[in-house]
């Protein structure tokens, strides 16, 4: 009984490290297999379309003239403003004057 085991053990030890003496390979990363197969590939001109600088694009807001810088709209409003909110003081103490 104690020869079989022996020998049991012995060739469980002498399979395993056979086993372990083998190399062990789980294949590359998918990102590196599709890396490589994204490199073989041709240039498919359906996936990226470039338009042409004088293309015709369509935007939401008429264009403002060169003159009309949003700042320089917002400075004659504000302006504009003050200027009105002062005539209306100067009427408002005329008015009180009489």
């Amino acid at each position: 009984m104690g020869l079989t085991r022996t020998a049991a053990a012995s060739l469980a030890a002498a399979l395993a490290t056979t086993v372990l003496a083998q190399e062990h390979r789980l294949g590359e990363h998918p990102a590196v297999i599709v890396k490589r197969m994204y490199e073989h590939r041709e240039y498919d001109y359906a996936t990226k379309f470039y338009p042409h600088p004088a293309w015709l694009y369509l935007e939401a807001e008429a264009p403002r003239q060169l003159y009309e810088h949003p700042a320089v709209v917002v400075a004659r409003q504000y302006r504009e403003a003050q200027q009105n909110a002062a005539a209306v003081e100067r009427e408002r103490l005329a008015a009180g004057n009489r």
